[in-house]
């Protein structure tokens, strides 16, 4: 088997590094940057590497999607005629609905692509911060349509296994997205609203850790970041309107003074987070 990956940053590479020995594959990736490629060579990590993605795509049997999403689509599109019949694609991107309808317009019926998303990640990216143990007890989604073929969805369930992910979660691409907006993409809008308050300014000594834990996911990559909202803009505006209209109802009880529903709002929300959220 030959493995493509299309981007050795944080997760390209932690995928890189956890994928030798599957299925005995040969480990071929593209990147930009020739020195990445140099350095993941000199570390054992891939056997091949491009910054030609038609060299890396051709005669692959798996191809890794590691780029926004985009870029990933763009990708694919310019080197159709690279990948080969009965190529299975994945990808990791944060979006599914968006990736599964654009690549549906321009795949051929013989090649499969079946969306994923590893629940990974770090404050820092690029190859340098990649390791192998990035995926350890980690979630990896998987949203496969009714025109995946069943040995080609297995595959992928052994790939998140084979890198170290604990669970192994099949949904819709439906789900996933609005699912997603509420646990990520939600949360980094909350850190961005509360980074662009002016208040922060006067903070400094002000603060015993809740704000710098309410913020920690503000330092962001502005470039990557609006680009999954807006691809997903439905199912987060819906989530952004949840969010406001829970405000309200604090504001409200707090503006009346009314304590009695500010502590049922509040052992509501503690009962919810030691069912749902605790280690």
């Amino acid at each position: 088997m030959k493995a493509a990956i299309i981007g050795l940053g944080l997760i390209g590479g932690s995928i890189a590094r956890r994928l030798r020995g599957f299925y005995d594959c040969t480990i071929a990736a593209y990147n930009r940057t020739s020195e990445t490629l140099l350095l993941a060579k000199q570390d054992g990590v891939i056997d091949e590497g491009s910054s030609d993605p038609a060299e890396v795509m051709e005669n692959a049997d798996l191809i890794i999607l590691c780029l926004y999403p985009q870029l990933n689509v763009d990708m694919i599109k310019n080197n159709i005629p690279h990948i080969k019949s009965g190529a299975v694609i994945t990808d990791v991107s944060g979006v599914k609905s968006f990736m599964i309808d654009e690549l549906a317009k321009i795949l051929p019926d013989d090649v499969d692509f079946i969306g994923a998303h590893p629940m990974a990640g770090r404050e820092v990216g690029g190859y340098k911060s990649s390791t192998d143990t990035l995926f350890n007890k980690a979630s990896f989604l998987i949203t496969p349509t009714s025109k995946n073929k069943s040995e080609n969805i297995a595959l992928i369930r052994e790939l998140a296994e084979y890198i170290g992910c604990k669970h192994v979660v099949t949904t819709t691409p439906e789900e996933h997205d609005a699912i997603i907006a509420y646990t990520s993409q939600l949360m980094h809008v909350v850190a961005v609203a509360l980074c662009d308050n002016p208040m922060i300014e006067r903070s400094t000594f002000f603060s015993a850790g809740s704000l710098r834990d309410c913020t920690r996911v503000a330092i962001i990559n502005a470039e990557m970041w609006s680009e999954l909202f807006v691809e997903n803009k439905d199912a987060l505006v819906e989530r952004i309107h949840e969010m406001q209209n829970s405000l309200g109802k604090i504001a409200d009880a707090v503006e009346n003074s009314d304590r009695d529903e500010l502590e049922k709002i509040m052992r509501h929300a503690t009962a919810q987070k030691m069912k749902w959220l605790m280690d």
